[in-house]
């Protein structure tokens, strides 16, 4: 076992993640916070939990601020010390880091993660694209520049250098979306086709409609260990753990076809375990657009690159094939509540190596690698889990 190996992941609950959720946003917090220490397989009481960490990306969506003191008296717990972490996209999977990073400095032993966002309170499309705006660079915003358009970029000039297609990316929608039925946790359960997506109306050319995630409303918990099998004898482990940045403007970059950030903390996390991509089973990334789930293919060492739209065409990532990614239906399908998006992957990657997975479970699963980031790679976790 490495060094970084002797943290684990010992339970994990989620909501559903849905457009419209009729519960409120801290309905969501308590019955996650509550329901967790039910999944600890040889139990853990609230008061053995040291430290609260609650990830949350704004308080526009969801209203609601100061929350791992809420989370404390949830579990009846004041004792915990507890903070909120914001890293855009990526708070779920920061959330994570800085567990890891605090447990094993031996500060504390057990850590509950709570990340949630509740984005349909938003009344419109054009106020939630302001706020996600705000993760890039001020110049992006100054300018008007949403998400989609980024990414747009990105997938243009991805395109041009490598000769990805529009089918390609459709092909990415597809996949996850098919995969999102077998996952009773996932916002959509529909099953569409290339024709379907190439038919959605674009949003920033060559992006439409059906390559982007969605709007989602919903909670997770985990619980971390310093003495994971004091509470389960099948934990997780996180055996590598990556955080990088690059510039949070895609205009600043040398390779707008790249996820640097994303590059440099798969190498941290593969080198801190000692294992490639190689020996993982399965990948759960982030595929808020479809082009970031292609180049991230090549990011975490799948394919050369250039060549990531290749294994979509060829099915190495479908959930049969060699190298699954997004069994759990990806941001894409299964939604993209981003607080609770990263603490959510985890989660999966958690259910998957311990065989729990139901309908969607990987055969076999033993290596499982979380790559999350916020907003367009300004900032990219990369963990790697084994039984």
């Amino acid at each position: 076992m490495t060094v970084a190996g002797k943290i684990g992941v010992v339970g994990a609950y989620s909501t559903r993640y849905e457009s419209r959720t009729l519960k409120e946003t801290h309905e969501m917090i308590h019955e996650v916070a509550s329901h967790v220490f039910n999944t600890v397989d040889k139990g853990m009481s609230p008061r053995e939990v040291d430290l609260i960490i609650v990830s949350n990306y704004s308080d526009s969506f969801g209203g609601i601020l100061h929350s791992a003191p809420l989370v404390a008296s949830y579990i009846g717990n004041s004792d915990a010390k507890g903070f909120r972490v914001e890293n855009a996209c990526a708070s779920g999977s920061t959330a994570v880091f800085l567990a890891w990073k605090l447990l094993m400095s031996g500060a504390f032993k057990n850590v509950l993660i709570v990340g949630f966002e509740k984005m349909s309170v938003i009344g419109s499309s054009a106020k939630t694209n302001e706020l996600l705006m705000r993760t890039g660079s001020p110049e992006e915003y100054k300018v008007g520049a949403p998400f989609m358009s980024l990414y747009a970029l990105m997938a243009k000039e991805y395109m041009r250098r490598y000769g990805a297609t529009e089918e390609d990316l459709a092909m990415v929608a597809v996949k996850n979306h098919e995969n999102a039925i077998r996952n009773p946790l996932a916002q959509f359960q529909k099953k569409i086709t290339v024709e379907d997506v190439l038919r959605s109306p674009y949003i920033s050319k060559p992006l439409k409609l059906f390559d982007a995630s969605p709007i989602s409303d919903g909670a997770v918990a985990l619980l971390l260990s310093s003495e994971p099998r004091k509470y389960t004898d099948t934990p997780v482990y996180i055996a590598g753990i990556g955080l990088n940045h690059d510039y949070p403007g895609v205009y600043q970059r040398e390779d707008m076809a790249s996820i640097k950030a994303a590059k440099l903390s798969a190498d941290e996390a593969y080198k801190m375990s000692g294992l490639s991509h190689k020996e993982v089973d399965l990948f759960e990334v982030h595929d808020a657009f479809t082009i970031a789930e292609i180049i991230l293919y090549e990011m975490l060492g799948l394919a050369a690159k250039g060549e990531g739209y290749k294994l979509v065409r060829e099915g190495v990532t479908s959930f049969n094939g060699s190298k699954p990614v997004n069994p759990s239906g990806g941001l894409k399908a299964k939604g993209h509540p981003i607080g609770a998006t990263g603490v959510g992957m985890v989660a999966e990657v958690y259910w998957q190596l311990r065989g729990e997975a139901g309908a969607r479970q990987v055969s076999g699963a033993e290596v499982g690698l979380v790559e999350n980031h916020g907003g367009t790679g300004g900032t990219s976790v990369v963990i790697v889990f084994r039984r």
